[in-house]
């Protein structure tokens, strides 16, 4: 990514008035961009084929399966393993110049997510939806399966030079679906057929971009994953980290105070989902904010402290990179939560205007409000991971995501339990104490950097 940083600084650079907010604006695309558009162009899709298919309870019944393809296919199960080793070992393949084997490595993770993803979604949604039209199942299968390519091939394509256009190919693909759900999609099965037919689209053109720019002498790797840098560690903290993002979603949904069955066996939180979608749009502002720091300033610091290490600098320039790099991290920090907590102050005070904008009872405000300050926390622990994983701290990325997992998973069945008024207090406590160990735990590897540098190679 670090191509993406040398932009940003470069903008900053005009200085001019509005080169600030133009950087700002910049990575919030990058960040959150193509998340942003595929959500709101899912939420878009059912209201307007309300008018299509007639009734509410339908139009919300396809936006269920698809938010259950999204987080079994971009998070819990295949890419939830690959992600993060994947990441780190394409960018140890550039690193040692072998740019050769990155496409094959990539057609790999393709087929090795294809192949153990049909393995597992063709009886469990076989199961989930017995006794539903066999198209409907068809088109789950084939949105999990075009999903689980999609997700890999972003990971890829988001750190190539041709990153806005992995923007533009979002905006353009969703598009499709959008205008296309709203002409024909008369159906539910014909509104995942063209949930495929976009994402199909968007697959190619990522895919496209990727082979544009790692040219190969063979077609396939599929044992990368048996090299010795292929670091499971970072397979289990990715696994983790998006277990501990959905666990409490799942509780809610399944649980019998607060879900309730929508198509099929799937289930969905009246209570929760609302409330807990529009949290994780408040920390949009934040996302901009971390990115920058992390992409333009840490990297920057981060390559010049790891040079000096290289190239045998005087121990006084690598003290002062390593300096510079814990100020860099308090300063994001600090940051990120001055700027979500007044976006959170500015959204308390219009929260009930916006409830009643969008229909929803003013009942679950103190839901609202506990969650938003939940999803700023889980803002701030994800730029200690990313920060960890900067600095090859692996193992202790992998237990704080476990403890993530764990802690989520406990406190919000134990808060469900403990009656409404404590609803959302476990994701929101759970990260809590998360983020303050990841505090903890970062401080802790800034002291000692230089000495395991030096003396635990």
């Amino acid at each position: 990514m670090a191509g993406i940083g040398f932009e940003l600084r470069k903008i900053l650079r005009e200085d001019r008035l509005l080169s600030l907010a133009k950087v700002y604006g910049y990575s919030a695309i990058l960040s959150s961009g193509p998340w942003v558009i595929s959500i709101v162009a899912i939420l878009i899709v059912g209201f307007l084929n309300l008018a299509n298919i007639g009734e509410v309870h339908d139009a919300f019944r396809f936006q269920v399966v698809i938010t259950y393809a999204i987080a079994l296919a971009s998070s819990l199960i295949i890419t939830g393993v690959l992600q993060l080793p994947f990441t780190r070992y394409i960018a140890d393949l550039i690193f040692q110049e072998r740019e050769d084997e990155v496409l094959p490595c990539y057609f790999g993770a393709i087929i090795l997510a294809w192949g153990l993803g049909i393995i597992f979604i063709v009886p469990v949604y076989l199961w989930v939806f017995e006794g539903l039209p066999i198209s409907l199942i068809i088109g789950a299968i084939l949105t999990f399966m075009i999903l689980c390519g999609v997700w890999i091939s972003s990971i890829l394509a988001a750190s190539l030079k041709y990153y806005v256009a992995v923007v533009w190919s979002y905006l353009l693909s969703y598009a499709f679906i959008v205008a296309a759900s709203y002409l024909v999609g008369d159906s539910i099965q014909m509104l995942l057929y063209i949930f495929f037919t976009g994402n199909s689209i968007l697959f190619i053109i990522l895919m496209s971009l990727i082979i544009k720019s790692y040219p190969s002498t063979i077609f396939l790797k599929v044992d990368f994953f048996l090299d010795k840098n292929f670091y499971w560690t970072l397979g289990i903290a990715g696994l983790a980290y998006n277990l501990g993002a959905w666990v409490d979603k799942f509780i809610f949904w399944y649980h019998p105070a607060t879900g309730a069955p929508v198509i099929g066996k799937l289930h969905a939180s009246v209570v929760y989902d609302m409330p807990i979608f529009l949290a994780y749009f408040s920390i949009l502002p934040g996302m901009a904010i971390f990115f920058f720091r992390l992409e333009a300033d840490f990297a920057e610091k981060y390559d010049l402290y790891y040079d000096a290490v290289r190239s045998g600098g005087t121990l006084d320039l690598i003290k002062q990179y390593r300096n510079e790099m814990s100020m860099i991290i308090r300063q994001a920090i600090r940051e990120i939560l001055v700027v979500q907590g007044i976006t959170d102050v500015i959204l308390f005070l219009t929260a009930p205007i916006l409830f009643d904008w969008l229909h929803i009872s003013v009942i679950y405000l103190g839901l609202f409000y506990i969650l938003t300050i939940g999803a700023m926390l889980q803002l701030a622990f994800m730029s200690i991971l990313a920060i960890l994983y900067y600095l090859d701290r692996k193992k202790p990325a992998m237990w704080l995501c476990i403890a993530f997992f764990v802690l989520n998973g406990v406190l919000t069945y134990l808060s469900i339990n403990m009656g409404t008024a404590m609803y959302g207090y476990g994701y929101t406590v759970s990260l809590l104490i998360v983020f303050t160990l990841s505090a903890i735990v970062i401080r802790n590897e800034m002291k000692r950097l230089n000495y395991e540098t030096f003396m635990l190679q």
